[in-house]
């Protein structure tokens, strides 16, 4: 009757081990990108999958990152948070390696990357050249889906979704210092968070006649109200002394940009009427790169804020996938191989993905040049975004948006 009893034992605890498998490979949640509803860049308050960057202790990685190709790194396997710093670190002296016979040694100018993991929320450096990656913070916030950056990388605006004790989602965003100290929290819900190149911070709030846009110092203080306006859903940019606030894009809708002055806070029209429009001023405030659809066509022109004549590119792209050049006399874009597809909108659903080629896209000759073909040189499907240059054009770091791993390409 006992060793009866322990067959049946042993059969109940063997088939409950077998259930478990099953679940565990078939049902379980993976550790893969998950998509948001169309129109919410940050997916729920549950994505919190990603995570793969084994520093620890923040004890500095020697060889990290990953060579495609010659001259491109992929720096993380998982996804990071949309929005890096990039720093051009000067040559240094070492007083340390001197002696009584020997001189003192010099550091190469090097340039770091300053990054947000997406399921912690912890900040990285990656040393591009040295190869080197570091945590500088383990402040834990899950779920970080976009950074904004103070131009020395000493704070990063974060935003992520929270869930409240009622049920409801909401979007916060936290002034995180970057190498610790105590940040703080701007006002919840938040539609956009940027900085500018002097450290002002412009934050637009949704309301429920429009939007209202302020400014305030990177450390929260002299707060002002900008603008109060009737249109919702804009997206907005430092333009040198002023800002673009444009209109959500969509290729069923007409899109319409505006000139924000940043001493009164007056909207001017400068494009409009278009379908699918996008913009991307440059950082002097002289030129803005759009993207519109024209008759159901992706095209790709600049404006000059000046004379107000625009001009078209020799390549068709979407203007969030680009960077400018330092300078501002130049571009680097993504352009996909094929564009096809309700666009822009099928790409901002993710229901759409890009195989880009990167191109210099000289502005004074028109003139564009291949950087690099990923797919061609490391047969990888790049789909980039946040494009970033440092001050001296050394690199090029990019996103990418299939699943969310941050590249990077030394110039």
């Amino acid at each position: 009757m006992n060793r009866r009893l322990l067959i049946l034992i042993s059969s109940i605890i063997v088939f409950a081990g077998i259930l478990f498998a099953v679940y565990f490979f078939v049902f379980a949640p993976g550790a893969s990108l998950t998509v948001g509803v169309p129109g919410n860049p940050f997916g729920s308050s549950t994505d919190r999958t990603g995570g793969d960057l084994p520093v620890p202790d923040g004890a500095p990685i020697q060889g990290a990152g990953r060579v495609v190709a010659p001259k491109l790194l992929r720096i993380t396997e998982g996804p990071v948070a949309k929005g890096v710093a990039v720093l051009s670190l000067p040559e240094v002296i070492d007083e340390s390696a001197s002696t009584a016979t020997t001189t003192v040694a010099t550091v190469a100018a090097e340039t770091e990357i300053r990054f947000v993991e997406r399921q912690s929320g912890n900040i990285y450096t990656f040393r591009v050249h040295d190869r080197v990656l570091s945590r500088i913070s383990n402040r834990t916030l899950p779920g970080v889906q976009e950074a904004s950056w103070t131009n020395d990388g000493a704070r990063a605006f974060v935003r992520y979704l929270t869930r409240a004790a009622d049920g409801i989602e909401h979007v916060d965003t936290y002034s995180l210092p970057a190498e610790g100290g105590e940040g703080y929290f701007l006002e919840q819900d938040l539609e956009q968070v940027v900085v500018g190149s002097d450290n002002t911070v412009f934050s637009l709030l949704p309301t429920s006649t429009g939007s209202v846009g302020s400014l305030s110092a990177a450390d929260g203080t002299n707060i002002r109200t900008l603008f109060t306006s009737v249109i919702s859903r804009l997206r907005t940019e430092f333009s040198g002394e002023n800002l673009i606030a444009t209109t959500k894009a969509s290729s069923g809708l007409d899109g319409y940009s505006f000139l924000v002055s940043r001493a009164s806070g007056s909207l001017t029209r400068i494009l409009g009427p278009m379908r699918g429009l996008a913009t991307l001023p440059s950082p002097d405030g002289s030129h803005v790169l759009y993207s519109f659809s024209d008759r159901g066509k992706l095209a790709t022109q600049v404006l000059n804020l000046t004379t107000r004549t625009a001009t078209p590119l020799p390549l068709a792209t979407l203007a969030e996938k680009c960077a400018w050049a330092p300078e501002g006399d130049a571009l680097y874009c993504a352009v996909p191989t094929t564009i096809t597809g309700n666009l822009p909108d099928n790409w901002y659903q993710g229901a759409q993905s890009f195989t880009d080629r990167i191109w210099y896209i000289n502005l004074d000759t028109r003139l564009a040049t291949l950087v690099v073909d990923p797919k061609q040189v490391g047969e990888v499907d790049i789909d980039a975004v946040a494009l970033t240059l440092d001050s001296e054009a050394d690199v090029l770091v990019f996103t990418n948006k299939r699943d969310g791993s941050l590249w990077v390409y030394d110039l």
